[in-house]
């Protein structure tokens, strides 16, 4: 017992000391934002001689939801990394400025609940308020990939806010918006303006980040990269040589960072999909390594946003969509403005919940498309929707989200099969069987009778799917590899 309060005694001393080194390091950063401000040479000269690898200068905001083991696995500037620069004032007006100061402090706080995303702190950034900025020299002194940079007007009780997403180092501008708003509640206002543009920028740099990534030599991405290369190939190209090629990168990954809990969700999620697109030559063994390997991911990062959304996005697949739901719920929990976690929620519940659920997944893709309308996940928030209506019995509005998801996304096929199964159950028998051919020309092995399957498994029941292959049925698929039509026509409700 002498023994045990005695290492309790060390470790409040200890405990002591950590607060009192913590301190130092705070005021640390303090200082240099304020130096940095007034005396912007002197910033810059701190900034090289103390490096930023200790995250006091570059005031990194702390990635939010990362657990243990799942740091990013090296700092190059590459990583995904953005500063969101002052905004600039059209008035010399004091009140102005501090409405301008109080937006662009907000936008990065909302920022760093992004999943994989480092922000360089509001402190840091105060340094080049009402100056012409060089974005690449923002780049280099905050070691960051991303800018973002605007400007404010007020006139009465109306304010303008126009910003623009830029590559720092490159000058080029990946998206731009203008916000009018009227100032009746400023912090209402300032919110809900910060919001609308994280969600609205959140998917473009991630879009970015994939294309980097995709456009390199693989031999010189570290594990970050490579999850990001794979992930391009998840986002636009679903061949069985595409998911092996995503394979093969997220395994490298893995190799590289064997701690990396993410590029192990994203293997898992890989191996997922190639058992439920019907591509996988052992479904058996790809569906246990998939199920192992993100239990290893969840117990490294049981609060990293990309493993929750992954261990959403499986658990769901294989059957288990009440703890795919704790998940994903845990996700957005975390990080309110993690798009992507809602997205795979608004599938949970529309494929696995009660009436009551299935209506909320309507009401949370709704919203998605209304936040960020050009977001890259755009297709497959339609199909989360259309998938909703279908089991909810608005037949129109799931053929509507279908075709929009197709619009998209082309090569999107069980969106195909979505619109056969709501066709079919509309009496349009032959727009099924057409409808239903078109995604066979893109994965001629997902045939009707493997798809209800799958459905099934998700839905956790077969009388819960049953509304989604019922159509099928109806329309005469069941029973055969594919209908017997051949042709590619895309039938638009």
């Amino acid at each position: 017992m002498d023994s045990i309060i005695e290492f309790l005694n060390w470790l409040e001393s200890r405990e002591g000391l950590f607060s009192a080194l913590t301190a130092i390091a705070a005021m640390f950063g303090i200082c240099y934002g304020i130096i940095a401000f007034f005396f912007p040479g002197v910033g810059r000269w701190m900034r090289r001689t103390f490096g930023h690898e200790s995250g006091f200068v570059a005031g990194e905001s702390p990635q939010t939801g990362r657990g243990k083991g799942s740091e990013l696995p090296s700092k190059s500037r590459n990583r995904s990394s953005i500063a969101v620069l002052p905004l600039r004032t059209l008035s010399s007006l004091e009140e102005d400025r501090n409405i301008a100061a109080g937006i662009s402090s907000e936008i990065s706080a909302d920022l760093s609940q992004l999943a994989d995303l480092r922000v360089a702190s509001h402190l840091a950034t105060m340094q080049f308020q009402g100056q012409s900025v060089d974005l690449k020299e923002v780049a280099e002194v905050l070691s960051i990939h991303y800018a973002l940079t605007g400007s404010f007007q007020r006139a009465g009780e109306r304010m303008r806010l126009m910003v623009e997403l830029c590559d720092a180092t490159t000058g080029d501008q990946l998206w731009a918006s203008t916000y009018d708003r009227q100032i009746k509640d400023l912090f209402d206002v300032q919110g809900e303006v910060s919001k609308s543009i994280v969600a609205a920028i959140g998917g473009q740099v991630k879009l970015a980040d994939t294309r980097i990534a995709y456009d390199a030599p693989t031999d010189n991405l570290d594990a970050w990269g490579l999850v990001q290369k794979a992930f391009n190939f998840w986002l636009t190209h679903f061949s069985p040589q595409d998911y092996e090629t995503s394979l093969k990168l997220l395994r490298k990954a893995v190799a590289l960072d064997p701690q990396y809990a993410a590029a192990r969700a994203s293997l898992s999620m890989i191996l997922s999909q190639r058992v439920i697109n019907a591509v996988s030559q052992d479904p058996e063994a790809d569906t246990r390594e998939s199920l192992e390997m993100i239990e290893e991911a969840f117990r490294l990062g049981p609060r990293d946003l990309t493993v929750l959304e992954n261990a959403g996005l499986v658990w769901t697949h294989h059957g288990e969509g009440l703890r795919a739901r704790e998940a994903l719920r845990l996700a957005v929990d975390i990080a309110p403005l993690d798009l992507m976690a809602w997205g795979y929620l608004s599938m949970n519940l529309g494929w696995t919940g009660n009436e009551a659920e299935t209506r909320e997944a309507v009401a949370i893709a709704d919203r998605l498309l209304a936040m960020a309308p050009k977001h890259p996940s755009r297709p497959y928030w339609h199909y989360f929707r259309g998938s909703a209506l279908n089991r909810l019995g608005d037949l129109e509005g799931a053929a509507k989200a279908a075709n929009q998801a197709l619009e998209d996304q082309p090569a999107f096929n069980i969106a195909y099969i979505l619109l056969a199964n709501v066709l079919a159950l509309g009496g349009d028998l032959d727009g099924a069987r057409a409808a239903y051919a078109a995604s066979l020309q893109i994965n001629p092995f997902l045939g009707p009778e493997f798809a209800i399957q799958r459905m099934k498994t998700v839905c956790m029941s077969e009388e819960a799917a049953e509304p989604m292959y019922r159509g099928l049925v109806l329309a005469g698929l069941t029973g055969k590899d594919g209908p017997e039509q051949d042709t590619a026509t895309t039938i638009r409700a």
